[in-house]
């Protein structure tokens, strides 16, 4: 009996937290007025830790994408600081601004900013992390603010994850950027058919139009060949505006990585884009963190 004891841990012993959890309401700049985030802080941090951004899908939350990711099992073994923000409610659902000239705006007022917020207040709270090394991840219509933050704060985030997202600018002139909306030509695919990679390019760049930085957000963009929510089309969108923005040009494909059934999609060497299609996936692909962990720089 004892031995069995023993093995059950040992199964889940990976899955037990031994960090904190804190709810942190007022950071300072939050001109949308986000509600509380959850910050998670492993008990031990490297010596200059990471700061990952997780954004939750249409009808989620910050606690709920915490579960969804499991990002806290690699930020127990890589040391780095996880901030879970929960969205306003809009149309009904809990869904990040993807659509307002507030929101798409460096500065603007909108989600992006009061975002940004957020990881400002972790800078200054955990002085040791490294402001080179901001991470953004999301899922769905937290994948849509993620390309947000990347055309609107590209000094900001050093990389980004997209699972089942839409270029940044996909939704402008839309009412809402929910699945509620009336307006579905982004998520469905028909911007994305009359869009050509230029055109993408400029509303990244047109996201902070005052930016003459060097550096660029790097990219990793995930999506199903299944999803009917986001279509598969838009994967080709992100890679166009992003390639377009970065400068880079397709490599190559390589089959099942980082699992079968997956298909890579890598830009230059790799490094600052990649795209993955996932046959017959679903909206939000399962979770892979050790290859988000691994685009970051973090493994």
């Amino acid at each position: 009996m004892a031995r069995a004891s023993l093995a059950v841990l040992a199964l889940f012993a990976p899955s037990i937290q031994a960090g904190k959890t804190q709810q942190v309401s007022n950071w300072g700049d939050n001109p949308s007025k986000l509600p509380a985030m959850l910050v998670y802080t492993p008990d031990k941090l490297a010596a200059n830790p990471a700061i990952v951004l997780a954004l939750h899908p249409c009808g989620g939350s910050g606690s709920q994408y915490m579960q969804m990711t499991g990002l806290n099992t690699y930020a127990d073994k890589l040391g780095f600081i996880v901030l879970y923000p929960t969205s306003n409610p809009e149309g009904g659902m809990n869904c990040w601004d993807c659509f307002s000239t507030k929101s798409l705006t460096h500065n603007g007022g909108g989600d992006s900013q009061s975002l940004v917020g957020q990881v400002t207040w972790a800078l200054k709270t955990y002085p040791t992390s490294d402001p080179t090394k901001v991470f953004a991840v999301g899922g769905s219509s937290g994948a849509m603010v993620a390309n947000v933050l990347a055309a609107t704060y590209p000094d900001v985030f050093n990389a980004a994850a997209s699972y089942s997202g839409v270029p940044a600018g996909c939704w402008a002139g839309a009412t809402m950027s929910t699945p509620m909306s009336t307006d579905q030509t982004c998520p469905h695919g028909q911007k994305a058919e009359r869009f050509t990679a230029q055109q993408w390019g400029d509303l990244a760049r047109g996201c902070d139009p005052g930016y003459n930085g060097t550096q660029r957000t790097r990219m990793m963009i995930v999506h199903g060949t299944a999803d009917t929510a986001v279509v598969i089309s838009l994967l080709r969108a992100q890679l166009s505006q992003w390639s377009n923005v970065l400068g880079l040009t397709w490599s190559k494909n390589v089959t099942d990585d980082p699992i079968k059934g997956w298909k890579k999609i890598v830009y230059g060497d790799g490094s600052k884009l990649v795209g993955y299609e996932v046959q017959n996936g679903p909206h939000i692909p399962p979770f892979q963190g050790e290859s988000v962990m691994k685009f970051f720089g973090l493994m």
